[in-house]
């Protein structure tokens, strides 16, 4: 969380919702997680990218959609 902080980023990107469960500190479940703005430390814009590690390779187009949806909107 300080080194966050010292970077102050615009937004965070999390890959998985294991990793934004552990992160946000509460249950983030495929169908919340996709597009779906979350606050870190009641600061930073979050988002989670989901995808499934074994069928990764078939969903990375959608991942990459989910990332520059992301940017956009946060432009």
């Amino acid at each position: 969380k300080k080194e966050i902080d010292i970077i102050n980023p615009k937004v965070i990107i999390f890959f998985g919702n294991q990793v934004s469960s552990i992160a946000l500190n509460k249950k983030i479940t495929v169908s919340t997680c996709r597009k779906e703005e979350f606050l870190f430390n009641n600061k930073y814009k979050c988002y989670s990218v989901y995808y499934p590690v074994g069928n990764g390779y078939f969903n990375i187009d959608k991942s990459i959609e989910d990332i520059k949806h992301i940017i956009e909107k946060n432009i």
